[in-house]
């Protein structure tokens, strides 16, 4: 696992969506839905444990021998909750969500994600000179 900076990590915090019921400085949800807590940053044991996910997937970038500062480029990276960063594994566009938010608690589900329009062309951007 890439270990990131305190500056690089609250940067990849900022990222995940705030809802006005909670502190964003501690509190937020990822793309998938699912709450995030940030003092549970890489805790696999906690249901609101969450992960850097690379949203292009750091192992095919490896494979087309993009070098690691540009795959761990902030455009890349976002918080996910550990089980989604699971469920999506190396999937990109396309990938499925195994948790999502109810009240204030996380639930199982299955839903089907798409990597947004606008994110996919500054992906491509980022990496035009590898894809």
């Amino acid at each position: 696992m890439t270990q990131f900076s305190k500056e690089l990590l609250d940067a990849i915090w900022e990222k995940g969506l705030t809802d006005p019921e909670y502190d964003a400085n501690f509190v937020r949800k990822d793309a998938c839905g699912a709450w995030i807590l940030r003092n549970q940053y890489d805790n696999r044991n906690n249901d609101f444990g969450w992960e850097v996910d690379h949203i292009y997937p750091e192992s095919k970038l490896k494979e087309l021998d993009v070098p690691q500062l540009l795959i761990d480029n902030i455009k890349n990276l976002r918080p996910l909750n550990w089980k989604n960063n699971v469920s999506k594994g190396t999937d990109y566009p396309n990938y499925r969500a195994n948790i999502k938010a109810e009240d204030d608690h996380n639930i199982d589900c299955e839903d089907e994600k798409i990597i947004n329009e606008k994110t996919q062309k500054i992906i491509q951007e980022l990496y035009k000179d590898y894809l």
